[in-house]
């Protein structure tokens, strides 16, 4: 039999069996699977020989994941004592009977209401039915549902759908093949990180939930289960601990939730791929039911038609297309072949789900695969979404009321169609542990006959629907075989390498900066912690230049232009800055005006924890906004909320490993990461500021120029005619995006930082506030002639910016000629990091570095001193082109705020540190305040 090292995937599976048969084997990595396809031989497996296949593989992203304990990836006893109770409390607490139905029916009514909102407008139902189908299972394990908009709820929500994505990525499988990659950055990383916080906020429940916990008033599984534990404390090998309790409520949620709500949306696309079916459906619906009542499980028997529509949306969804691996628990003969105890063994459902010989034609969405001849409904042994044998899906009897209640719900209210700029509905299904519908856009209109219940109010708005493209749902052998081989090879060649070369020395220019000895192809990369890079770098201090194979890329705009096109833009920039009030007491009358806002804001937090990361960018970026859009956005504004995220995203996702690695090997860039991200976010930034300039030239006035950008425009249409002049679209788009990204993001992380220190140390924050007292008072504002009078807090402020920190690597330099620098010579295009870090903790420039101390900036008479080695703006020709708005800001905003507010730590945290995270800048990791009205 073949041994290959691949991916798995189902249409090469699929492949491999028309060569070699049923039951065939493929390696997988080091590790060999036994690969099952089609009804019979996946049927004789799980279900006649249910023993011999009925544990659960050990998968390495599993393993790390929920390390062998709850229901879906448990092992053993464990896993059947998890099992039996599982579906015995779920029973006990309604599943199949009508009590669950009656919730089911009400989380329909909330749906319903939520699509209404749209108002036959296109949408991504994504999160509602996600949402819908995770109370249910909510209901029983939490004991209550969740409000679609409760933070939390929605956090989990899309932690679990990220995960289930993520785990059927390249990546994965390859961590999955090679768990000694678990040290690379990858998304097998962030699978880990999204559990880890879910596991938190379960241990957080668990904490309050045993507060209350009444041995009388069982209310959830999780309250029978800790009774359970309870009773079962005195013994060691109880199966009843934490662990299991996390994993299995973990394993409910999540399996409760996902399958269901996947399998609606792909009822909703074929029902907009094939109207006629989703007409005879509701004309059935209407027939039976009215347009009235709710359905109820009970009017299942009296139509079938929809029955066999609901069964072929589940089969030709085909939503867990590899099964969950299964491992033998013993020796085993089985259909000819012998398969040792241990094995991997993959049940393809796909393969049972698409077998020609089961169904009359596989390949086609037909509802008549569930239709006798006299339009009865019949049952099909081949139908196996759920599985079969031991492990079949421990919810398959909620899942099939929750498919019936919810589609015959949505189909008896709502009519659902192709959004009108669609003109052929595809039906490819995305990358994932599932298989989800890759198009995800829908209208629902009211039906003919359904009466209007519900009034409809903004729940949510709108979204805008991103152009897409689509192909053909199971094409033929996807070709990126090839290519994850190729990963792999090189892959090996870098560990090949890393081992015979340890000791080679750095081959370079004569007299170059000495240091330590690189490696072929990856330089001196193994050396950095990618996450600190910063810190790195200062260990290294006194050696050879480090070295990666990055080369320097000719972009527009001010942070990262090059030569005459950069020299233009940044004078450009500074004179029209300039021109606009920057430093003056306009610009001054600005912060001020958006300091009540932002106060109006935090004020409304009444002294809770709070996250005050979104309030401060906004803020901060109105400020720019004014300058180069000319007016300030609301912060509720959807849009620009959207930008500020994107560009908080981009500003970690530039600073992650994997962006640190793909500036080191550009090829990487085919492959999947945190790169494509920065692209994507970049991408629609763009399309936004696009649209923005169509709607600005429309009513641009040379007589009338109120902003950077009409400004632009203007001298934009005089240099037309010069085919040479920097003045063209390109440099427009990411001129305006550089000064709204570095604008926001430097300010408003010091301020962040601000917080923080003053929490940290309140005896600093209580003296800052009484100069504030003695100097301007708790009723008029701060303005920019105050500084002079408020040295101890100038100090504060200027000490939070040297302790934050805010660009510890500075941007990297290039050198424009060859130059003897120190002794050493440096050739012309040569990177240059200047690690502002190290100045701003350099022990010779500063007493104590690495101290929060505001002396620093004072005399011995408590006056304000400047200091040379203070360059958190850089210095030079690239020194920040807003220095002069940032430092207005920052003081403006920072008293203003410590005027207002006290600021503390939460009840729930002892000890406050003072962790940076990562990303293109350094932001505290903690983020959470309790600000005070004083």
């Amino acid at each position: 039999m073949e041994k290959l090292v691949i991916i798995c995937h189902v249409n090469l599976f699929l492949k491999l069996s028309e060569k070699y048969g049923e039951v065939f084997s493929i390696k997988l990595g080091p590790t060999t699977a036994v690969v099952l396809t089609g009804y019979e031989a996946v049927r004789d497996a799980l279900v006649n020989n249910a023993d011999e296949f009925g544990e659960r593989a050990h998968i390495p992203i599993f393993e790390v994941v929920s390390k062998g304990h709850g229901i879906i990836f448990g092992h053993g006893e464990s896993w059947k004592q998890m099992r039996r109770f599982a579906l015995t409390t779920l029973r006990d607490f309604g599943m199949g009977k009508k009590t669950i139905e009656d919730k089911i029916i009400e989380e329909s009514d909330f749906l319903v209401k939520i699509i209404a909102a749209y108002q036959g407008q296109p949408f991504n139902p994504t999160v509602q039915l996600n949402s819908a189908v995770a109370n249910i299972i909510c209901s029983i394990v939490f004991g209550d549902r969740f409000d679609y908009k409760d933070e939390m709820f929605v956090s989990l929500v899309k932690r679990v759908n990220e995960n289930i994505q993520l785990l059927g990525s390249p990546v994965v499988h390859l961590y999955n093949a090679f768990p000694l990659l678990r040290f690379l950055p990858g998304r097998h990383n962030k699978v880990l990180t999204n559990t880890e916080q879910t596991m938190n906020f379960l241990k957080g429940f668990f904490k309050e939930n045993r507060h209350k916990l009444d041995g009388s008033d069982l209310r959830s599984f999780i309250d029978v289960f800790m009774i359970r534990q309870q009773k079962e404390s005195d013994n060691p090998n109880s199966y009843f601990h934490e662990d299991n309790l996390m994993f299995t409520t973990s394993n409910l949620f999540a399996a409760g939730m996902e399958t269901t709500s996947t399998t609606l949306r792909w009822g909703m696309l074929l029902m907009m791929k094939y109207p006629e079916i989703q007409r005879k459906v509701h004309e059935e619906i209407i027939r039976v039911i009215g347009s009235e009542r709710y359905p109820r499980v009970e009017d299942r028997k009296d139509m079938p038609y929809t029955d066999a529509v609901i069964h072929e949306i589940q089969r030709f969804g085909d939503i867990v297309p590899l099964g969950i691996t299964h491992e033998t628990t013993a020796d085993v003969n089985f259909r000819g072949y012998f398969i040792p105890k241990g094995t991997h063994v993959i049940p393809l459902l796909s393969s049972v789900l698409y077998d020609k010989t089961q169904w009359e034609k596989p390949n086609e969405f037909n509802p008549s695969h569930f239709l006798n001849a006299e339009g009865k409904f019949v049952k099909r042994d081949a139908f196996m979404p759920f599985s079969a044998g031991r492990r079949i899906c421990a919810g398959e009897t909620l899942a099939k009321m929750e498919l019936f209640l919810f589609f015959t719900t949505l189909i008896q209210k709502f009519k659902f169609q192709v959004p009108p700029n669609v003109s052929e509905l595809e039906l490819e299904s995305g990358v994932g542990f599932t298989s989800f519908p890759k198009y995800q856009t829908v209208c629902a209109l009211f039906s003919t006959g359904a009466e209007l219940e519900y009034k409809l109010r903004p729940l949510l708005l709108p979204v805008s629907i991103p152009g897409c493209r689509f192909g053909l749902k199971n094409p033929g052998v996807i070709n990126f075989v090839d290519a994850i081989t190729l990963v792999l090879l090189g892959a090996l060649t870098i560990i090949l390498l890393l081992y015979f070369n340890s000791g080679l020395k750095n081959p370079g220019v004569v007299n170059f900066p000495p240091g330590p000895p690189s490696l072929p192809v990856i330089g001196n990369l193994h050396m950095l912690d990618l996450k600190k890079l910063n810190k790195s770098l200062m260990k290294n201090e006194g050696q050879q230049s480090l070295r990666s194979r990055a080369r320097p890329s000719r972009q527009n705009g001010i942070t990262f232009g090059h030569g005459e096109s950069w020299k233009q833009m940044r004078r450009f920039a500074l004179t029209t800055l300039r021109d606009f009030g920057m430093g003056k007491k306009t610009i001054e009358d600005k912060i001020i005006e958006e300091s009540d806002f932002l106060v109006k804001m935090i004020e409304a937090y009444k002294g809770q924890p709070f996250n005050p990361t979104i309030q401060l960018n906004s803020a901060v970026a109105n400020i720019i906004c004014s300058i180069v859009f000319g007016d300030r956005f609301d912060y509720d504004d959807e849009k620009f909320v959207s930008l500020v995220k994107r560009v908080n995203e981009n500003i970690q996702l530039v600073g992650s490993p994997v962006v640190h690695l793909y500036n080191a090997f550009p090829l990487l860039r085919f492959l999947p990461g945190r790169h494509n991200k920065v692209f994507t976010n970049t991408e629609q930034t763009m399309n936004f500021l696009k649209g923005f300039f169509k709607e600005n030239r429309q009513k641009l006035d040379d007589n009338d120029l109120r902003s950077f950008i009409d400004v632009f425009m203007i001298r934009q249409q005089k240099e037309s005619v010069n085919h040479n002049s920097y003045f063209h679209e390109d440099n427009l788009l990411t001129s305006t995006n550089n000064l709204f990204a570095a604008g926001m993001e430097t300010t408003s992380t010091t301020l962040r930082w601000g917080m923080l220190l003053m929490m940290k140390y309140p005896e600093i924050q209580k003296k800052v506030h009484e100069e504030i007292m003695r100097v301007i008072g708790s009723e008029r504002h701060p303005r920019v002639e105050d500084r002079k009078d408020l040295p101890y807090t100038d100090a504060v402020i200027h000490e939070i910016q040297r302790f934050g920190d805010i660009v510890p690597l500075g941007i990297t330099h290039e050198t424009t000629v060859d130059v003897n620098f120190r002794g050493h010579f440096i050739p012309k295009g040569t990177h240059v990091i200047p690690l502002l870090s190290s100045v701003l903790y350099d022990k010779t420039q500063w007493e104590k570095p690495n101290e929060f101390n505001p002396s620093h900036f004072l005399n011995a008479e408590g006056k304000f001193v400047k200091r040379d080695a203070f360059m958190p703006f850089s210095a030079g020709r690239r020194m920040c082109a807003g220095e002069t708005l940032a430092k207005m800001e920052l003081f403006l905003f920072f008293t203003t705020l410590i005027q207002k507010f006290k600021f503390h730590v939460p009840p729930n945290v002892s000890e406050l540190e003072l962790e940076s995270g990562v990303g293109f800048t350094a932001f505290p990791k903690y983020q959470t305040v309790c600000a005070v009205r004083r």
